[in-house]
């Protein structure tokens, strides 16, 4: 089985996927003191109603072959309780040579960029709880499937 080694979360790396949320090195308003402001990191374009979801990933072994898409609608994840591992291809064909993974440590996030080929986030060691967030209806009316010749695995 092919592996490939799950990278770090950087703004460059995720660029063909979507955006990177964070706070670090990022302008900020507030209150001084008693907040800082974070405004608009991510936005649900064309969406009448933003659903924001939970799910728990359940711990399982790193190996994917499964994807789906979504073209009217990003999708964001936030890990609530534990860092979360995605395996992602950029829009367009999903093959191996183009299949990336990312660790999303909390604190941090990601939004996928409509077209981006995605599935259900990895929990390392335990079953772990994020935030999904995209535009309400979108698993009845906007989501493809497509999936891998063959399974792949990956590796921290």
């Amino acid at each position: 089985m092919t592996k490939i080694k799950v990278e770090a979360l950087t703004d460059e790396a995720f660029a063909p996927f979507g955006i990177v949320l964070k706070t670090e090195g990022r302008e900020h308003g507030g209150a001084e003191g008693l907040y800082k402001w974070y405004e608009k990191q991510a936005s649900v374009d064309g969406a009448e109603v933003v659903s924001i979801n939970l799910l728990t990933a359940i711990a399982r072994d790193f190996v994917c072959k499964e994807f789906e898409s979504h073209e009217r609608t990003t999708e964001t994840i936030l890990p609530l309780t534990g860092g979360l591992i995605v395996a992602g291809v950029p829009s367009g064909e999903v093959s191996i040579d183009r299949l990336r993974a990312f660790y999303i440590p909390v604190g941090m996030g990601i939004c996928w960029a409509p077209g981006s080929w995605h599935y259900a986030p990895y929990p390392i060691g335990r079953d772990e709880t994020c935030a999904i967030i995209f535009r309400h209806g979108t698993g009845n009316d906007d989501v493809t499937f497509d999936e891998l010749p063959e399974e792949v695995g990956f590796y921290l």
